[in-house]
Order: structure tokens, then C-alpha cells, then sequence
């Protein structure tokens, strides 16, 4: 049986064990180009649509605006206020940084319920809040009843945030769109089941989400991010940046510190980097431009290489395929797999499991250790 077909039917075992079924996109020369998952993408789409088809605007039996207004003497008078804490179970939040040392909170709440006079007459008291609790601003609904109706479904509020730049932020969102932006303080958030978007934020930057999409850029400090079942587009990182990715793709670009990623089913598209550190299964992985060390312990997935340096690499069940080397002559190589075949553009090999070859010029380093993956550099 060919190395090929033994991967392929792995695969297939894998995927029976799997809840959802991973279809992995093949290319002319890449078993795992691209790396895209229908079954991911219709559970995000079934996922975000759950709510809509539940609780749609037919459902909205009753909605109101309403605002809250924390001005300067408010501050003034809580000086130890540091930090702006906000839960939402359903809806929008939209917040941004200010100059202005006040906090202002405009929202639409919208009550989803089976009868609109039980609607009416619940949201007639409800009203966001604030409390103090030691150097934490915490915004929540204020309800006036002890139980929810049993009529009332579910009570949906989006929310119109600005606050001070310099206060931290922790935000929760299910349900809905997040969006957080112009902010110097530390931003800690998570969103479930809705699209995020986070820019222009000056300090470290905290982030979880799960089944949607987002886009991050112009961050000035750190990013730790977790993210589930999701699209992910990242640019213009200037700190170090961790990423947990599990059953989502990421598209990364232009990071002044290094990335360290630990995925697994996915795919992920790297360049303009620093150092890269890679721990992944099931992950497909197209990388350029990098300047700096790129280090991977991976099974079962792609490399495709292009404009890189230095490379340390422990691979089982993994492809890799260089391209676009400046020269050649630049590159020390330690090349060994077993079970599979190295070929090169450069070199009459004898032995087609392992390679060393030391460039006249040498400057940079490309080691390789792989079992059942073949190696390509044209």
C-alpha cells in the first residue's frame, strides 16, 4: 500500500470517529492545501443561524431604548474605577475608547416572547445598571421581576458603548456582534455564535471565540487567543502572539514579534512573520516571508514554504514543499525521512531518505526530520 493511500485511509477512519465529517481540499501537488472543512463551515452558519430562526423579529414582541450616563463627576468621585465589566447573553456590543472621561451606554432592548401584552408589561421595568464593586464598573439588566414569565423567551440588548480609552475592559457576548476598537487599556473578551471585530487597541488583548468569524488588527501590544470552530483574519500584531485554534482556519499577516500556535483541524495562511513556534495536528499550513526561525512539531497535515530562513522541523504523516529561496547556496541542509522521499533542485542525491549539503554561502539553517512525508524544495 502506498504512503499516500495509508494517510488517505486514516483519514477516513478519522473521520468516522469525529462528530463532524473534515473535508480536506485537494490540490494538483497537496493533500492538505487549503484545509477547509465544509462540516465547520455549516456548523458555524447552523450555529449563528440558531438564534435568528428562533427569535427573529417576528418574536420581538416589545422593544425600547433607553441610556446610561456616567460623566465626569461620576469618575471624578470614583477614582478607583479601573476597569469596565459587561455580560450580555444576547445581542450587539459595540464599544469604543474616548478622550473624554465619561461613559455613556445608549441600548435597544427587545423582549422575544410567545404573547406581546406578557412582552409589554415585562419591559416596562427593565433598565440597564451600574455597580461599583471595588476598582470594577459592572453593567448589567436590572429586573424588576423575581422570574421570567413563561411566556418571554429571551430578553435581546444591543449596546452602544463609549467609555474612557484608559479603562480596562472585560466583555462577554453570546449571540451576537462584538466589536471593541481605539482603546490603550487591556481588553479581555469573548464572543460565541457571532462575528468579532477588534482594532486599535494600544495594551495586551485577551480573546476567546467560538463558532464565527473575526478580524483583528493594528494591536500594540500582546494577543492570547483562543478560538473554536471559527474564521480568523489577524494583521498588524506588534507583541508576541499565542494562538489556540481548534476546527477553524486563521489568516495572519504582518506580526513584529513571534507566534507560537498550537492547532489542530484546520489551515492557516502565515506571512510577513517574526519566529514561529507550531505544535499542530490535522493542519494545513501555507507560510511566506518570514524573518526569523520557524519551528514545528506537527502530524498529519502541509507545509508550503516560500521566502524563508531558518527552519527546524519534526513532522509525521506531513508534507513540506519550498519554493522561492533566494539562493541555495545560503542554506546548510539536514534532511532525513523515512518512509518517504526528498528531491531537490540542487543535488544528485544517492540516498533519497536523507540529505546534507552545506551552501558555500551559508547563513541560514533548514533541518528537517520526518517519517512517512516526502520533502520538496525546488
Amino acid at each position: 500500500m502506498s504512503r499516500k493511500k495509508l494517510i488517505t485511509y486514516l483519514l477516513i477512519i478519522l473521520t468516522l470517529v469525529m462528530i463532524i465529517d473534515v473535508r480536506y481540499v485537494r490540490s494538483d501537488n497537496n493533500l492538505f492545501e487549503g484545509l477547509i472543512t465544509e462540516s465547520i463551515q455549516e456548523m458555524i452558519e447552523d450555529e449563528n443561524n440558531f438564534f435568528q430562526f428562533n427569535y427573529s423579529q417576528e418574536s420581538i414582541k416589545s422593544q425600547k431604548d433607553g441610556d446610561l450616563r456616567l460623566g465626569a463627576d461620576f469618575l471624578r468621585e470614583n477614582e478607583k474605577i479601573n476597569s469596565f465589566n459587561l455580560e450580555n447573553e444576547f445581542g450587539i456590543i459595540q464599544l469604543q475608547g474616548s478622550q473624554n472621561q465619561e461613559i455613556n451606554i445608549d441600548y435597544t432592548l427587545k423582549v422575544h416572547a410567545e404573547d406581546q401584552d406578557a412582552a409589554e408589561e415585562f419591559i416596562q421595568d427593565l433598565e440597564v445598571i451600574y455597580n461599583l464593586e471595588g476598582d470594577n464598573l459592572e453593567i448589567s439588566l436590572n429586573r424588576s421581576q423575581t422570574d421570567t414569565p413563561e411566556l418571554i423567551k429571551v430578553v435581546e440588548i444591543d449596546y452602544r458603548i463609549t467609555i474612557p480609552e484608559d479603562l480596562q475592559t472585560e466583555l462577554i457576548n453570546n449571540y451576537g456582534e462584538l466589536q471593541v476598537q481605539k482603546l490603550k487599556a487591556e481588553v479581555n473578551a469573548s464572543n460565541r455564535y457571532g462575528s468579532t471585530r477588534v482594532n486599535n487597541i494600544e495594551s495586551p488583548v485577551i480573546l476567546e471565540l467560538a463558532y464565527g468569524e473575526s478580524n483583528i488588527d493594528n494591536l500594540g501590544s500582546t494577543l492570547e487567543f483562543d478560538s473554536s470552530y471559527a474564521e480568523n483574519t489577524i494583521n498588524n500584531v506588534a507583541g508576541n502572539f499565542n494562538l489556540e485554534s481548534a476546527y477553524g482556519f486563521n489568516k495572519i499577516s504582518n506580526l513584529e514579534s513571534d507566534l507560537e500556535m498550537n492547532s489542530r483541524y484546520g489551515g492557516a495562511e502565515i506571512s510577513a512573520a517574526a519566529n514561529i513556534e507550531i505544535n499542530s495536528r490535522y493542519t494545513g499550513f501555507t507560510i511566506s516571508d518570514i524573518e526569523g526561525k520557524i519551528t514545528a512539531d506537527s502530524e498529519y497535515g502541509e507545509f508550503q514554504l516560500s521566502q524563508i530562513e531558518d527552519l527546524d522541523f519534526e513532522l509525521r504523516y506531513a508534507d513540506v514543499n519550498i519554493t522561492s529561496l533566494p539562493d541555495y547556496e545560503l542554506y546548510s541542509y539536514d534532511l532525513r525521512t523515512e518512509h518517504g522521499n526528498i528531491e531537490t533542485n540542487f543535488d544528485d542525491l544517492e540516498n533519497q531518505e536523507e540529505l546534507n549539503y552545506q551552501g558555500q554561502r551559508a547563513k541560514y539553517e533548514i533541518i528537517i526530520n520526518s517519517e512517512y512525508g516526502d520533502i520538496n524544495i525546488e
